[in-house]
């Protein structure tokens, strides 16, 4: 890597990693150092009273929100896992007739753009009494990421040796078993891109958990951030920023764990047998 590669990264990693430093900075600084003129870029004073109004306010709200967007992720994670490698399995290794264009017809479901669908999928959602519900918004997350998921299991599954599947059926494995035993260990990279993908898009949903949810019960930690800043803490910049802060940890951990395997799942599939 040369020397202007290296200026060149590290002037993209400062400007995409200053909007963070500075909504931590803002979270550590007591609120009349926020709103002073001009604005410092250090806090003078540290402190930790804006994540204590945060985690305080309306006895511990801000947790469920917190509590609700988890158990959103893992159900959908889950979800969209089974869905994606068991039909992207079925498509790419036991070929039926029709496979192809089924397989064509949800990747057209990709084109489609979201925003059309939140009408007709309100009243839906309306019908089968699943709005302002965990379980209903986890179908509506699953809806729109498992075609993605499941074009991208399928191109994985593709890449690997159909002899593979040949040997085990000779010495009397099941596809269940092949997929569990054989496939599944060798996808790891694939795996890793759905789980981050889904995750993030999840945890980052705002759009669609404003929509569909109106309780504290059951809307998500983003919704939960607005709900803060339009009411109990209007122009309160440091818990807001507080909250913001907090919101960004999860996908920054679940992405450097799983990061190697991440780059490695989104150019599989780009050859095959």
């Amino acid at each position: 890597m040369t020397k202007t590669n290296v200026i060149i990264l590290t002037i993209l990693a400062v400007l995409f990693l200053f909007p963070l430093y500075w909504s931590l900075s803002t979270a550590l600084k007591p609120s009349p150092e926020i709103l002073s003129y001009p604005p410092s870029l250090f806090p003078r004073t540290i402190t930790y009273t804006q994540f204590d109004k945060l985690f305080s306010a309306g006895d511990g709200l801000f947790l469920t929100y917190v509590r609700n967007t988890v158990v959103l992720c893992v159900l959908t994670v889950g979800l969209v896992l089974f869905l994606s490698v068991t039909a992207g399995y079925a498509l790419s290794k036991l070929p039926f007739r029709g496979s192809n264009w089924i397989f064509l017809l949800i990747l057209s479901i990709i084109m489609v753009p979201f925003q059309s669908l939140l009408v007709p999928l309100f009243d839906l959602m309306n019908r089968l009494n699943m709005l302002d519900t965990i379980h209903g918004l986890v179908l509506i997350y699953s809806t729109f990421f498992t075609p993605f998921c499941l074009f991208l299991m399928r191109s994985y599954f593709s890449s690997l040796p159909s002899s593979l599947r040949e040997s085990a059926l000779i010495d009397g494995a099941s596809d269940y078993r092949i997929l569990r035993s054989i496939y599944l260990p060798v996808s790891l990279p694939a795996l890793a891109t759905v789980v981050v993908f889904v995750f993030m898009e999840t945890w980052n949903d705002f759009i669609l958990s404003l929509i569909f949810t109106s309780s504290k019960a059951s809307s998500n930690v983003q919704v939960g951030i607005m709900n803060f800043a339009s009411t109990r803490f209007t122009k309160d910049w440091g818990v807001i920023n507080a909250g913001a802060f907090f919101t960004t940890i999860p996908t920054i951990v679940i992405f450097l764990l799983l990061q190697r395997y991440y780059v490695r799942g989104l150019t599989s599939g780009t050859t095959k047998e």
